[in-house]
């Protein structure tokens, strides 16, 4: 019997096989059907991070742009603060360089105002801040005022021939106009 029982159990056993063979098949089919849906669900869900990301990557470029402008907003105010600061500071330069002039005239030593005006020479380049040039240039309304016309022939009408007051540009934008005398042709009858 023991033989016998050996033949059931190993015919049962190629039955239970194809079973089990038959329930892969089955379920191999139906693994393919959920991959397919998981990958559809995967996809909507990459699609849709995809879309989230791109929200915050254009939230974050116009917090960036914001961000720009308003340090561009405190540079300029700054810089409007610092230039008042400055003019201020050339009308005392101007005020050293006059007291140096009448000195010089009267016969004083001014080296020590020579000092302290090479220093604020120094101070003024450090802000980028230089003279407006105007003597024997043409009259430009961008960098100049005209307080006086000369008749005068011997120039080109235009011409600046004096200047009243020093002009100066500071990062390239004029900061104080030069105050100037420009010729004008002599009026014959």
């Amino acid at each position: 019997m023991p033989e016998n029982e050996k033949n059931e159990n190993s015919s049962i056993e190629p039955q239970e096989n194809i079973e089990q063979n038959d329930n892969s098949f089955d379920n191999a089919t139906y693994d393919k059907k959920e991959i397919e849906n998981s990958s559809v669900h995967y996809q909507q869900k990459i699609n849709e991070l995809n879309d989230l990301l791109e929200k915050e990557k254009q939230k974050s470029l116009r917090l960036l742009a914001d961000y720009q402008n308003l340090e561009k907003q405190i540079i300029d105010r700054i810089n409007t603060r610092g230039d008042k600061i400055i003019l201020d500071f050339l009308t005392v330069y101007e005020d050293f360089v006059r007291a140096k002039n009448m000195y010089e005239k009267e016969g004083e030593n001014v080296d020590s105002l020579n000092g302290i005006i090479k220093n604020m020479k120094s101070i003024l380049g450090n802000y980028q801040v230089k003279p407006i040039e105007v003597e024997g240039e043409k009259f430009d309304p961008k960098f100049h005022e005209v307080v006086q016309e000369i008749e005068d022939n011997d120039h080109e009408e235009g011409t600046i021939v004096k200047e009243i007051a020093k002009g100066y540009i500071i990062r390239g934008e004029v900061m104080k106009y030069s105050k100037v005398c420009v010729t004008k042709k002599l009026i014959k009858k």
